[in-house]
């Protein structure tokens, strides 16, 4: 039992740990699996957890009061005074527009925090980031995504300290 719940850890883990979109992923050299999958586990659940600014001052998407866009007429009263909208109660299209922009805005910074969280996790705990080769990549292209032979090949490269000393990456590279 202990081994399956051990593998499905190490699954997740792995899983996050690989980039392919950037095509890199995480690396110590000579790790066990147990450390790497615990390492990265936490890691990536430390990062999921993080989130840019407090969220205070935001209410519907947008931050602040008077002056982010509402008018003085609307220091109490509905959505219908901000814009002149046909139908009561509906906001200008620069409103929605505007709460739109500031809410990926927002989405965007939240990502490059939880990203620059795992990172520093990852280095803190001694790993590096490598960048897979094209035959690194080759070969994980004929693997299923998610199965137990796919983080094990990524757990290899990670652990060989052959291949994190020839394809070691900036750690602020993407």
């Amino acid at each position: 039992m202990k081994t399956i719940i051990l593998s499905g850890a190490l699954a997740i883990a792995l899983c996050a740990c690989a980039t392919n979109a950037h095509n890199t992923s995480w690396g110590k050299a000579n790790v066990s699996k147990v450390d790497y999958g615990t390492d990265v586990g936490m890691c990536n659940g430390l990062a999921s957890l993080e989130s840019s600014g407090n969220g205070a001052n935001t209410a519907g998407g947008m931050q602040g009061t008077k002056g982010a866009g509402a008018s003085t007429a609307n220091a109490g009263g509905s959505l219908g005074t901000l814009g002149g909208g046909t139908y009561t109660g509906t906001a200008s299209p620069d409103l929605v527009n505007r709460a739109a922009t500031q809410q990926q805005s927002q989405e965007m910074a939240a990502k490059r925090f939880r990203e620059e969280t795992l990172t520093r996790c990852l280095v803190d705990r001694g790993y590096s980031k490598f960048a897979l080769t094209a035959e690194q990549n080759a070969e994980l292209a004929k693997l299923k995504v998610g199965s137990n032979e796919y983080h094990e090949y990524l757990y290899k490269l990670g652990a060989d300290p052959a291949v994190l000393t020839k394809q070691r990456v900036s750690a602020n590279a993407k």
